[in-house]
């Protein structure tokens, strides 16, 4: 692609605490999902991961507007979840967001390449993702955090718990995750593209 300027992110600092914002304990764990609140974005597995999980401590915060905001403030309520999971709307603050966050969840039902994703990897910050088309390009189970058919909430409640409990994984994760988001930026892309027209004015 193009490359992104992930500089903003990469160099950014924690001018906010979304604990104390909330009011919440300050060993609270964050899970954090930046885009608009609608289907393919399918935010829902990651409330319906929270309630299998049953976990007071985790919190899903939610960065965003969108025409499901409803729908989903009325499945968390349904599920027993109106205090763990807080929907923001739109924010101007994102890389403090991630600086906040344990894990990134991106759920999504199909993506390009998924730049939300790459931000936050850039912050140092674990996924649990889908494993759906674009972002299998950047995701490795196991390294970058961990994957699961869309629909599989029991698998995302995994994910998420083996991670924000682990804090040796989540550390180890979110630094393989810096490197990772690097060859994403700017410059790595008009690198590569320098070494495919060289190639091609070489034939």
């Amino acid at each position: 692609g193009v490359g992104l300027d992930l500089s903003q992110f990469m160099n950014s600092e924690n001018h906010g605490d979304l604990r104390a914002e909330f009011n919440l304990p300050p060993n609270s764990k964050i899970v954090l999902s930046v885009g608009e609140l609608n289907k393919n974005k399918n935010q829902q597995v990651i409330i319906r991961a929270l309630a299998h999980l049953n976990d007071s401590n985790i919190h899903y915060f939610l960065a965003g507007n969108g025409p499901l905001r409803d729908e989903l403030e009325q499945l968390a309520e349904t599920l027993g979840l109106k205090n763990n999971v807080h929907f923001l709307g739109y924010r101007r603050d994102v890389p403090s967001l991630l600086k906040n966050a344990d894990v990134y969840a991106f759920p999504s039902l199909r993506e390009g390449l998924g730049m939300a994703s790459i931000e936050a990897m850039s912050t140092g910050l674990p996924l649990v993702t889908s494993n759906r088309h674009g972002i299998n390009d950047y995701s490795e189970n196991g390294k970058t955090g961990f994957k699961y058919n869309p629909d599989d909430y029991k698998g995302f409640a995994d994910g998420i718990k083996r991670i924000v409990y682990d804090d040796e994984m989540k550390n180890k994760m979110g630094k393989y995750n810096i490197e990772v988001s690097k060859r994403f930026t700017v410059e790595s892309s008009i690198k590569e593209l320098g070494r495919i027209y060289r190639e091609i004015l070489s034939d």
